[in-house]
Parts: structure tokens; sequence; C-alpha cells
């Protein structure tokens, strides 16, 4: 699949960021850039599945054992940080492949990639449990270096969560011991010993010697998401060094390379959110932490759920009230135009009534009062539209929070239910908890029972005027436990204005084939052509309020 022009523009001007100072010039359009990765994000996100497609087509096709290891390990690396269920199946299966080789290092290998799932999802107790189990007897160099890693990541994520000081401070006594454990056997020739000596100094405090690590990192090393990888540290050693202009660079940096990459489990994205916030900049942050809590939800990524979930409301309301200001701006803006409208309008009738007899000047205010009652009706029309859709906004809006909080109460029910399965020492059974794909199908029939329902309180009679609009033969009405079949809550969106099939099919979790296949079915039952059905869809039904 071809890169798009706005790709070849990042290549270019990455070479003009290595220096240390920046330019809100240059910021500007890192951010444009940014911005249209985002824009592509549906064809990137396709690219990438079709990528994993190509590779699971692959190991179909391989017989021998030794091979699919292997191959499992690929998928594993890009599952890791794309999709955490997909992940614990692939080390699953990577390590039935290790069992039928019987190489003890093949399964430690296996062994330790499920703990590192175990690890991103917050399931920290396994993870270490894992972790321990496999480090006992490993005297294989990559394998130490992972098992160190592994230690080190699962202490840094703890440290997060650690309710006091004394609880933090061993965590991080825990982070600076792994990570000297790592770069005693890491080369330093290694592009993993420059970050983590790097994050050790920034520990330590000497930002400075931090920044020169993180430097050499992004200057020498080019492969796969390496420059991801070393912007972000180097945004994290300018931001304690105080330069927040560039720690937003390599933030940005950091986040394109992520987008384009196709990895829904980072973190520059969420902190340049954070970072924009601080400066005003509100659309943007909206956008970004939208973006990352989509990502994260998508992802089963826990921890970066959790941390998104506390900034979100607050950017929202920021964002919410933005858009008041604006209204009530536009508004007032509105009121003094046409108020000065009035009185250019008012002098004109003046002048013209002293220089035309009065017959003239009775055909040109009827005229003037035939051009303001069409204003008049342009202007009752608008009025019904703003107020119908910011009556949808509130209800969408309130929908959208009240299930944000039901996702967060699930979200700690579901940690509860862990914690006590993992005290009880019920592995299998968090295991095939965690396996099962009920969890998720239930939570999209309530996501379409809730949408269906906040719709036709909208809209109560959407389904008998869409009907309306069908071939009498080829009527849809739901089934009896049902609100809206799928072809009517496709249709329930373009009625909002989504008319994009891409968006509706990932707002509906359905394939765009998908998609496409229902609304061509649809058009060909419908009495109009295919524009005017569209039209027509878009104007059913007046707002219930």
């Amino acid at each position: 699949m071809k890169r798009f022009p706005f790709f070849l523009f990042f290549i270019g001007i990455t070479h003009l960021v290595f220096a240390d100072t920046t330019s809100k010039a240059q910021i500007d359009s890192l951010l444009r850039v940014l911005d249209g990765a985002l824009n592509a994000y549906p064809v990137l996100d396709h690219k990438k599945e079709a990528y994993i497609m190509h590779l699971k087509s692959n190991l179909a096709k391989t017989t021998d054992h030794k091979s699919r290891f292997d191959q499992y390990g690929g998928l594993f690396d890009i599952y890791k940080n794309y999709q955490m269920d997909s992940a614990v199946d692939i080390s699953i299966k990577r390590k039935q492949e290790a069992l039928f080789l019987n190489n003890p290092k093949d399964i430690a290998s296996a062994n330790l990639n499920y703990a590192e799932v175990m690890m991103i999802t917050g399931m920290y107790q396994n993870a270490l449990d894992t972790i321990h189990r496999q480090g006992q007897n490993v005297v294989d160099r990559d394998l130490k270096t992972y098992i160190f890693h592994l230690y080190h990541s699962s202490y840094l994520l703890m440290k997060e969560f650690a309710l006091t000081d004394k609880d933090r401070a061993g965590f991080s006594k825990m982070i600076l011991q792994y990570k000297d454990s790592i770069l005693s056997i890491l080369p330093k020739s290694n592009f993993g010993y420059y970050l983590v000596k790097s994050s050790q100094l920034v520990e330590l405090g000497k930002y400075k010697e931090a920044l020169h690590w993180a430097e050499q990192a992004y200057k020498r090393f080019s492969f796969k998401h390496s420059k991801a990888l070393s912007a972000s540290a180097l945004a994290d050693a300018y931001e304690y060094l105080g330069n927040n202009e560039m720690a937003k660079k390599y933030l940005i940096i950091s986040a394109i390379d992520d987008i384009e990459n196709g990895v829904k489990e980072y973190i520059s994205l969420r902190k340049l959110a954070v970072l924009l916030y601080g400066e005003g900049d509100i659309d943007r942050a909206y956008r970004y932490t939208k973006r990352c809590m989509e990502d994260a939800i998508f992802c089963n990524a826990r921890f970066r759920t959790y941390e998104i979930s506390h900034m979100l409301p607050i950017i929202n309301s920021a964002y919410d009230a933005k858009n008041k200001h604006e209204k009530r701006n536009l508004r007032i803006g509105i009121f003094a135009i046409s108020f000065l409208s009035l009185i250019v309008l008012g002098f004109f009738i003046f002048t013209y009534n002293r220089l035309l007899a009065l017959a003239k000047a009775r055909r040109a205010l009827k005229e003037i009062n035939k051009e303001l009652q069409s204003i008049n009706n342009d202007l009752t029309t608008t009025n019904n539209k703003l107020s119908e859709s910011n009556h949808v906004k509130e209800e969408y809006i309130g929908y959208v929070f009240t299930m944000c909080s039901e996702y967060i109460d699930k979200m700690e029910d579901l940690r509860k239910k862990v914690n006590r399965k993992v005290k009880a020492g019920q592995i299998d059974e968090l295991q095939k908890m965690t396996s099962s794909t009920t969890f998720v199908a239930d939570e999209l029939k309530e996501f379409y029972r809730s949408f269906d329902s906040v719709f036709l309180n909208l809209y109560p009679d959407f389904v008998v005027e869409f009907n309306s609009l069908l071939l009498p033969n080829e009527q849809i009405m739901p089934k009896a436990n049902d609100l809206l079949t799928p072809e009517l809550r496709i249709f329930a969106l373009v009625r909002l204005g989504i008319n994009d099939s891409i968006k509706i099919a990932e707002f509906l979790h359905y394939s765009p084939q998908t998609v496409y296949n229902y609304r061509l079915k649809v058009r060909a039952k419908a009495k109009a052509t295919k524009e005017d059905f569209t039209n027509q869809v878009a104007k059913l039904g007046q707002v219930r309020k």
C-alpha cells in the first residue's frame, strides 16, 4: 500500500530536528504531520491488519515446528503492542510448539512472552511468578536480558499504583537494581543499552547525561520503531531539564512513529495531549486523548486505560466549555451583524423614499419585505437545526459519560474478581476467563442496545418513517427483543450525520465490507435513487425534546 505524502514530509522534516533548539514553526509543522497521520488512521489500521493476515497466512502454510515457533514469535512482537488478548493466545501456541521441540530455551522464551502480556494487562503477581519460575535456571544471555527487562517493567508499573511513599521507594530501588542488571549484561553498542542508561540517569537526577545517551540512541539507530522509543527518552530528559518545547517536539515525533507503525500501547501521544492541554490547545488535546483511550481499550492495556481515564473527563470538560464559549461569541456576532444590517437597511430605505416617488417606494418596500421573510425563514430553519444538533449532542455526551462510568465500574468489578482468583490461586479459571470472548460480545450487545435506546428516544418514529422510504414488500422490522436491526442501526448513524462507511464500521465494530453490503442491500429496496435515498434518510424525523 502506498504511503501518503505526509509520511514523505515526515522523513524530510526529521532531518531538521536534531538540533537542541526548536521553533514554533517546527512544532506547528510536526503537529500538522501528526494530525495527518491521525486523519489517515483507518487506512494505517487496515494496513496493519493486512500485514498481520499475511503473516498468519504464511504461518498456516508452514509445517516445520521450528519455523512455526519462530513465526509465532514474530506475531507476538506485533500483538504485544497491538492487542493483548491475541498476544496471550499467540504465546500459548508458541509454547505448544516449543514443547513439541522439547527445547528448554524455547519453552522459557514462550513462558516469558506470556508473562509480558500479563504485566501489560495489570496481572503483576501472575507475571512475577512466571518470570521467577523461568529465571531460576536460565543461563542464556538473551533470556536473562529479557527476564531483567520484565522485572524492571513490572516494578515500574507497580510503582505507579503504589499507595505509600515507602512502597514507591521500595519499587524505585528494585527498578534501579534491574536497570543495573540490564546494563551489566547488554553490549554497550546495543540500542537497549542506550535507552536503559538514559532512563537510569533520569532516575538518578543526572538529566544532562541522560539527554546525551538518548540523543546518541536517536542518531545512531534507525530500525523500525526505534525513533519512537529514543524520541520518547529524549522527551523525558528535556522535560526534567525544564525545556518543554524540546520535550513537545520529541513527543510529537514519537507519536507519529507510533501511529504510522500501528502501535496501540504507547505513552507519547497521551503525554503530548496533557502538555497541549496545559498550553490551551484544547481541540488537539481532546482529539489525542480520545484516540489514546480508544487504542488502550482496543489493546486491552489496562494501565494505559487507567492513566487516560483520569485526564479524559478534564479535557472533555474544557473542550465542551470552549465550544460553548465559541457558540456564545458566534451568537453575539450574528446579533451585531444583524443589528448593523438593520441600520444600513433603514438608512437605505430612508434615502430611497426621499429620491423616488411614493409608488416606487412601496414596490421597493414590498420586495424588501419578501427578502426579510425569506431571511427569517432561513434563520428559523437554521435555529431549528442548531437546536436539534445541540440536543443530540447533549444526549450523546450524557450517554458517553454514562458509558465511561459504567466501564470504570466494570473494570473495578473485574479487578476485584481477578484479585480474588489470584489470591485463591485459581490461575486456570483466570486463563479461561481472559481467553473467553463472551465478555466483549456481551459488551457489544449492551453498547448496541444503549445506542439504539438513546437514538429512538431522540427519533421515536425513525423505524416507521424509514420503512416508508422502502418498497411495500421490503420493510425492515426489528426482532421482538431488539430495538434496531444492523441495517437500521447503520442508517441511524447516517441520520446523525455520519455517512462514511469506514467510520460507521469503526463505531459499530463491523467490518467496512459488512457496512457496505448492508447499505447496498437496503438501497436496492428503496423507492428513490441512491442519492435521493441518502438525502431522505438524513431528513427523517424530528428530535423529541
